[in-house]
C-alpha cells in the first residue's frame, strides 16, 4: 500500500488539480472530510444555480452590517446615537428645572422651620402632663400595696378557717383517702352480697317446703290417678275385643244359616261396642292431658322417679345450711370492716351516724382540698405582696406623690402623643436638613442650554445618516431573500427529479423518489410513503448516496460528464443491488468514462453475466 500518494498521480499519471476535476467515489462506508463541502456546494446550487456562489454568506455579510448598526442588545451605533440624543434633551430639561426648583427648596424650608417650633411648643405642654400623671400613679400604687396587704390578712383567715374542719393538723395523703374509699366500697359489695345471700336462703327454703308438699300427698293422688286410667284403658280393650267378636260371629252364621236379621244385630252391637270403646279411649286422653301428661307411659315415668325427690329434699337442705354458714361468716366480716371504716373516719372527723360512710369520706377529701387551696392562695398573696414592696422605699412614694392632680387622660394616650409630636419633630428637623442640601447642590449644578443644544443637533443629524443606510441594507437582504427562494424552487426539484430517477433504475422500480434537502438530508418513497433513508439497510443507503452524486453530475456538468472513478464503493451491496446499480452505469458510460477499482471478481462476474462489455486491468 502506497501511503501519501495522489491516486490521480499513481493510476493515471495526472497531478491532483486534473485528477479533482473528475468524479471519484471513494468506500462509501469509509468517512471522508470533503462531504462538508459537497454538502455546501449543493446548498449554493439549490441557492444560487452556481455552487461557487453563496447566497448564505453574502446574507450574513448584509446581516452582520445590519446588527453594527442596529445591535441586538441596544450596543449598536443607532442605539447608541439614540441614547446619545435622548441624555442630552433630558440634560436640556433638567437645565430649566434646575431654578424652579430651587425657588420652590427655599419656600420648603421656610414652612418646615415654622412647623418644628410649633411642635416644641405642644411638647413643653405634653411633658408637663406626663409628670402629673407620674405622680398620680404613685397614689395608685400606694393604694394598690395597701390592697395587696388586705388580701394576704383575708387569705391567711381563710387558710386557719379550712384548718379547723378536721382535727388532725396534718393532713392524711391522698394514699390514705383511697383506702378509705376502698374499704368503704369493700364494705358495700359485702352488704349488697349479704342481701344476695339473705334472698337465696329465703328462695331455698320456699323451694324445700314446696318440694316436700309435692313428694307426700300428689305422689299418692298420682298413683290412685294411675290407677283409674289403666282401668278405663282395659275396659276400652275388652269392648273392643267384644265387639270383634260380635261382627265376626254375625259374619259367621249369616254365611252358615243365612239369616239376615241376625248378622244386623251382630254387626249393630259391635260397631255400638267400637264406638264406646273409641269414646272411652279419647275421655282418657282428654283427662291426661289436663293433669298435663302426654300418656300412660309419660305418667308411668313420672312415677317412677318419685324416689328422687328425697334426694332434692336432702340437697336443698345441704343447700340451705352452707348458705347460712356463709351468711354468719359475712355478718362478722361487715362487723370488721365497719369498725375499721369508724375507726379511720373519726381519725380526722367527729363521727356523724346519720350520714353515710361515703359521704364522710368525701367531707374529709373536700376539707383537705379546700385547706390546700387555701394554704396556696395565702401563699401566692404573701409571695404577690413580698414581689410587690421589694426595692420599694414606702415614704418616697408617698412624697412623689404629693401635688398630683387626677389626670383628665391616660398616660399611654399622652405618650402617644408625646411619640407622635416628637417624630413630627425629627421627621421635618430630617426634611429641612434635606432640603437644604439638595438646594446646595442644585446651586452648586448647572449647564448651559445653547451647548447642550448645539451637541443635540449633531447627534440628530448622524443618527438621520445611519436611519437611512440601515434602510438599504434591509431592502437587499430582502430583495436576495427572494432571489435565492427563487432558485431554491427552480434548481432542487430538478436534483431530486434526478436522484429519484437514477434511484428507481437502481433499485430495479421498487423505490419511485428519491430526495434531499440543503443539509444532505435524504428521504426515499414507497409504497408506504414518504420516509428517510435512515430506515433502508446499509447497501440501499449507499446505492441512494451514489445515485444523488449522479444527479448532482448531471446538474452541474450539463451532459459534459468528467470521468467517474469507484474505488471499491460496492462493498456493502448484495449481488442483486450490485447487479441493478452495474446496469445504470452501463447506461450512463454512454455520457462519459468510468472506472471501477475492485479488490475482488464479483463485479467482473455480474458484468459478464449481464452481459456487459467492459475492460480489465490488473494492477
Amino acid at each position: 500500500m502506497n501511503i501519501g500518494v495522489q491516486p490521480g498521480e499513481y493510476f493515471f499519471g495526472v497531478n491532483d488539480v486534473t485528477f479533482e476535476k473528475t468524479a471519484f467515489f471513494r468506500q462509501l462506508f469509509v468517512p471522508s472530510g470533503k462531504d462538508e463541502y459537497i454538502a455546501e456546494q449543493l446548498q449554493n446550487i439549490s441557492m444560487s444555480a452556481d455552487e461557487q456562489i453563496s447566497t448564505k454568506k453574502a446574507l450574513k455579510r448584509l446581516t452582520d452590517a445590519k446588527n453594527m448598526l442596529s445591535g441586538r442588545l441596544k450596543n449598536g451605533l443607532i442605539p447608541k446615537l439614540e441614547s446619545e440624543q435622548y441624555e442630552l434633551e433630558q440634560k436640556l430639561t433638567d437645565a430649566f428645572e434646575t431654578n424652579r426648583m430651587i425657588q420652590e427648596l427655599s419656600d420648603k424650608i421656610t414652612e418646615y422651620r415654622r412647623m418644628i417650633s410649633e411642635n416644641a411648643r405642644i411638647l413643653e405642654k405634653l411633658n408637663s402632663e406626663s409628670e402629673n400623671i407620674d405622680k398620680y400613679e404613685s397614689i395608685l400604687r400606694l393604694k394598690q400595696l395597701m390592697e395587696l396587704e388586705r388580701n394576704e390578712a383575708r387569705a391567711q383567715l381563710e387558710y386557719i378557717e379550712a384548718k379547723k374542719l378536721l382535727k388532725k393538723e396534718q393532713l392524711p395523703e391522698n394514699s390514705v383517702i383511697t383506702s378509705m374509699l376502698s374499704l368503704n366500697a369493700e364494705y358495700k359489695s359485702e352488704l349488697r352480697n349479704k342481701e344476695r345471700i339473705y334472698a337465696d336462703i329465703t328462695k331455698e327454703e320456699e323451694d324445700l317446703r314446696n318440694l316436700q308438699s309435692d313428694s307426700g300427698e300428689n305422689n299418692e293422688n298420682v298413683k290412685a290417678f294411675q290407677k283409674k286410667a289403666k282401668k278405663q284403658r282395659t275396659f276400652a280393650i275388652v269392648l273392643m275385643i267384644i265387639g270383634f267378636l260380635m261382627c265376626v260371629s254375625g259374619v259367621a252364621f249369616y254365611l252358615m244359616e243365612k239369616n239376615v236379621l241376625f248378622l244386623i244385630i251382630a254387626l249393630s252391637v259391635g260397631l255400638l261396642l267400637f264406638a264406646i270403646s273409641f269414646v272411652s279411649v279419647v275421655m282418657l286422653r282428654k283427662k291426661l292431658k289436663s293433669k298435663g301428661y302426654e300418656s300412660l307411659k309419660d305418667l308411668e315415668a313420672i312415677i317412677k322417679s318419685y324416689p328422687l325427690f328425697e334426694q332434692r329434699v336432702n340437697d336443698k337442705k345441704n343447700k340451705i345450711t352452707s348458705l347460712n354458714n356463709a351468711y354468719t361468716g359475712l355478718v362478722n366480716r361487715l362487723d370488721e370492716q365497719k369498725k375499721n371504716i369508724e375507726n379511720a373516719i373519726s381519725e380526722y372527723i367527729f363521727l356523724d351516724k346519720s350520714k353515710s360512710y361515703e359521704e364522710q369520706i368525701d367531707f374529709i377529701s373536700d376539707a383537705v382540698q379546700k385547706v390546700v387551696q387555701k394554704r396556696e392562695a395565702y401563699k401566692t398573696h404573701s409571695a404577690t405582696r413580698e414581689k410587690a414592696t421589694e426595692n420599694i422605699d414606702m415614704d418616697a412614694l408617698s412624697a412623689q406623690a404629693q401635688g398630683a392632680v387626677k389626670p383628665e387622660r391616660e398616660k399611654v394616650k399622652v405618650d402617644n402623643e408625646i411619640n407622635f409630636y416628637s417624630q413630627q419633630m425629627k421627621i421635618f428637623e430630617e426634611k429641612e436638613r434635606e432640603s437644604e442640601r439638595q438646594k446646595a447642590l442644585l446651586e452648586g449644578r448647572g449647564s448651559d442650554p445653547a451647548v447642550l443644544t448645539g451637541k443635540r443637533d449633531a447627534v440628530k443629524s448622524k443618527l438621520l445618516e445611519y436611519r437611512k443606510k440601515y434602510a438599504a441594507l434591509e431592502t437587499a437582504v430582502e430583495k436576495l431573500t427572494e432571489a435565492s427562494e427563487y432558485m431554491k424552487s427552480t434548481v432542487a426539484p430538478r436534483i431530486n427529479a434526478y436522484a429519484g430517477e437514477f434511484f428507481s433504475s437502481a433499485t430495479k422500480g421498487k423505490y419511485t423518489a428519491l430526495s434531499v434537502d440543503t443539509a444532505m438530508a435524504m428521504s426515499f418513497k414507497d409504497d408506504t410513503g414518504i420516509k428517510s433513508c435512515d430506515y433502508l439497510s446499509a447497501g440501499t443507503r449507499d446505492s441512494a448516496y451514489l445515485c444523488l452524486r449522479f444527479a448532482l453530475i448531471k446538474l452541474l456538468y450539463n451532459g459534459v460528464n468528467p470521468p467517474i472513478i469507484l474505488d471499491d464503493a460496492f462493498g456493502r451491496f448484495d449481488d442483486e443491488r450490485l447487479e441493478a446499480l452495474l446496469g445504470l452505469l452501463s447506461a450512463k458510460s454512454t455520457e462519459g468514462q468510468i472506472f471501477i477499482f475492485t479488490c475482488g471478481d464479483r463485479e467482473r462476474n455480474l458484468l459478464d453475466k449481464a452481459g456487459i462489455n467492459y475492460s480489465a486491468l490488473s494492477l
